[in-house]
Formats: C-alpha cells, structure tokens, sequence
C-alpha cells in the first residue's frame, strides 16, 4: 500500500512555514531549484517570494546570470539570493560550481555556500555527526565566482567550509554587514570592489593559505579586512581607503601584506589621503551604531558597480541552443497548473520535467478516475516518440495506475514546449491521506534516465 502521511506533512517546522529544499521542482513557484548538472542561464530578472531565489544542488553547475538581477519581494525577511548546497539529495558533495555574470540586490545574504551549520536561517539546520556532510567539507569544492554586483543587502559573500574556492572581478557595496565572509575556507580573491559596507569589506575566520590581490577596499565601516585565527595570508597590490584597513586578533600568523601598510593603517588612526576620500560626498562612513538588520537602507546610495563579464575562465564551447523563454501551453481550468514566475532554463540535450497535474485531491476508495500529467521539454532537443521520454510511476502509486506513461506515438514535442499525459487511476480501497510519485524519465533498451526529483501528489480517500 501507499504511505500514510499526515495533513501537515509538507509544512516544515519553521517560523517561515517553508519546506527546505522545496518538495517540488525545479521550476515551480518563483525559485530555480538546479538538481541536475548543466550550463543555465537566467532569461530575465528573478523576484522571488520563496526564501532564496535559486538554489544549486547539484555537481558541475555553470549559471550564467546575463546581467539579470535577483531580489526579494520582501526586503525585511530573511532571504538568500544564491544558496549553492554543501550535498545533492543523494549525500554526494556539491562541487565543481560558477556563478558569473549576476547583480543581487536587497537579501539578506547575496550568496550562501552552505556549510555544516545553517542553523541562522529560520529553514537551516546543523548537520554535525552527519557523515555526508563531514565528508563533504573535507572534499575540494572549486566553487567560482566571476562578474557577481550584489548592493544593498545585509550579508554580500558567505563561504563556509570551501576549498580552492575564486571570487574574481565583482563588486559588493552598500550592505549592512559585511561585503565577503569566509568562515573555515581557503579562497582566493582578486579583483573585487568592496565599498561602504558598514561592517567589513572581508573577513577571514580560521583561513588558511588565502589570497586578497588587486583589489579596491573603500569606506567600510569597521575596517577593510577583518582577520581572525588565519594563518598563511597573502594579502598583496591592493588598495585601502578605511578609518581602519587590516584588523588582525593575536591568533592569526604568517600574514604577508606587500606593499606595506604605512604607519597607522592596521590601527584607529586614519592615514591624510583616507581622510581626503571618506570625506568625499561620494564615499561616507557608515553609523555604526544604526540598525543592521536585513534590508536596511542605512548605506550610503553610491552605486559603483562592475559591468558584469566573464573572467578567469577557460574558454567554453557554444553551446548548441541559446535559452530562450518559450511560452508553455495553455492548460485546461481542471489542471493543476505550474506557479511559473520565474523562467525555465533550457538544458543541452534531452530533459524532462513534470510541471503539473489534473489528479483530484479528494477521490472516493475504489473509483476510477481520468488524470493527467503535464510533461514540459526543458531540453534543447525536441522529442520524438522513438526516444521514449515519458512519465514512469514510483513504488506503489504503479499499483493504481500504468507504471509507465511515455510520449503518444507520432508525437514531436519541441523544446520549450510541454505535453499533458492522459491516463486512469484507481483510488486506493482504504481510506486515508496518500503520496503519490511521478517521475520523469527516458526509456530504452538498457538505458533508463531519471530527470530531476520525483513529482508528488498528496490525495484525500474518503
């Protein structure tokens, strides 16, 4: 028989009152949830009322923001534009990603690499004793972060735990906290702009083996680079404008800082030429002692940014298709449609997702009812009959139904565009509140590939 699940079983236990990660995807409601390798790209802007507008669980993730921005709705709530995960849903480590080429505004943290302890968030957890994600740390995640603007948020960069991890030619000003974070991770940075936030401009927390080069560090509040038990510093060719630039605990060593900061630079004392530019109208010191919550505009309206643009990367192939927005087909009043609000990034190749449904919530023990499946083409392969992409059902929910739904023959399905599934179910014979499982899939002779998550249905027998 199908599990018994409870009515509250997809609300999670937290204040949001948010299931994290989604139970559904990836396209559905106004989030990107990335469960497969690929190259995405975004198509337009991403305003998201989902806690954090797109989260990468997945190995081998290349997103490409075009320039396009991504921001709450709602500024005040806690909010995570990028959250990259530390494992996939399998437990397998999270590594081998590049984020370039996107503008971040208003969140509460630009972009989270997630560590052991999530636990700030009202939807995070801490997975210390879990062995996954131990494993995880300890691993090389070569996370890359390339032509990334984020302004105006509380938290810009927060790594945790990463490994060979590059943040290059990006710009992050105006936050209410601190412009990069790097909590247990070795990172190189080059080429950041990092202005009037009102904490730091980076900090390093039990680093080791980092590099700070060509950079410009500019009117922060407490200090330029905040260090705090590193060891193995190279901190070289960059430029300071702070009331303090290097703030350094007693625990740190082998910090390396060439060209040397003059007399005054690691203190309180501010240097003639870093007077001359704080008191610029375009360059002002932030109140320490104002409001530091997410959101807040206490920052100065100085709006430098870095035009977006690849760097640091080895050249790629074209790829064979540009994405591009494709209008999904209208769908009948009795389906459930999908809460697209944000655009479906084409994948290279053949893919599937299943993007909604017409089963009822409510059904009577033992009819039989007529449902459907909305099958959509995320890939940039259009799909003919012969290469079997359809609809497989998991587990018991193949008991009530066709285990197996494919594509009619005959049928081409291009990319961008979706095809609704038609089949009969049996409602189960006990009453009782069931899960149903779909999943997309393609079927051959010794092939068989899962898209993505299985999709769910929750029904009421009576």
């Amino acid at each position: 028989m199908l599990a018994v699940v409870c009515p509250s079983f997809y609300v999670a236990a937290n204040s949001l009152g948010v299931e994290f990660p989604p139970v559904v995807g990836p396209y559905s409601g106004d989030y990107v949830y990335i469960t497969e390798p690929g190259r995405y790209t975004l198509e337009q802007n991403v305003s998201h009322q989902y806690p954090v507008g797109v989260i990468i669980a997945a190995p081998s993730v290349i997103l490409d923001g075009q320039g396009y921005t991504i921001r709450p709705v709602s500024p005040e709530s806690p909010s995570v534009g990028i959250w990259i995960s530390l494992t996939n849903s399998a437990g397998k480590p999270v590594t081998g990603v590049t984020i370039r080429n996107v503008s971040i505004e208003d969140e509460g943290n630009g972009i989270y690499s997630e560590g052991i302890d999530t636990s700030i968030f009202p939807w995070g957890q801490d997975r210390t004793g879990d062995i996954d994600a131990e494993k995880a740390t300890e691993g090389i995640q070569n996370l890359i972060l390339s032509g990334v603007t984020i302004k105006s948020g509380h938290e810009g960069i927060t790594l945790s735990n990463q490994s060979d991890t590059k943040i290059t030619t990006s710009s992050i000003t105006d936050c209410t906290g601190s412009g990069v974070t790097v909590l247990g991770s070795r990172v190189d940075i080059q080429d950041l702009h990092l202005k009037n936030n009102l904490e730091y401009g980076i900090v390093l927390r039990k680093s080791t083996g980092s590099n700070i080069t060509s950079s410009l560090i500019e009117g922060n509040g407490k200090a330029g680079i905040s260090l705090e038990g590193v060891n193995g510093i190279q901190i070289v060719n960059n430029q300071f404008h702070n009331t303090q630039n290097i703030e350094e605990d007693t625990q740190s060593h082998d910090v390396v800082i060439s060209p040397p900061l003059e007399t005054g630079e690691k203190g309180t004392d501010m240097p003639a030429r870093e007077k001359e530019l704080m008191n610029r109208s375009d360059i002002q010191s932030q109140d320490p002692g104002k409001n530091n919550n997410a959101g807040d505009k206490n920052a100065s309206k100085s709006r430098d940014q870095l035009k977006p643009a690849i760097f640091g990367l080895s050249p790629e192939p074209t790829p064979t298709v540009i994405s591009t927005i494709i209008p999904v087909e209208t769908i009948s009043p009795n389906m459930t449609p999908p809460q697209d609000t944000t655009p479906k990034t084409i994948m290279t190749g053949i893919h599937a997702v299943i993007s909604g449904d017409s089963i009822p919530t409510e059904m009577k023990a033992g009819n039989t009812y007529p449902v459907g499946l909305i099958l959509f083409n995320d890939g940039s392969d259009d799909w003919i009959s012969q290469y079997q992409v359809g609809i497989m059902a998991l587990e018991d929910t193949a008991v009530l139904g066709p285990s197996w739904i494919g594509i009619p023959d005959g049928t081409q399905i291009k990319s961008g565009q979706s095809q609704t599934l038609s089949f009969d179910i049996r409602a189960p014979s006990r009453p009782g509140t069931y899960t149903l499982k779909y999943q997309a899939a393609r079927q051959g002779t010794g092939v068989e590939v899962l898209f993505g998550r299985a999709y769910t249905k929750t029904v009421t027998v009576i």
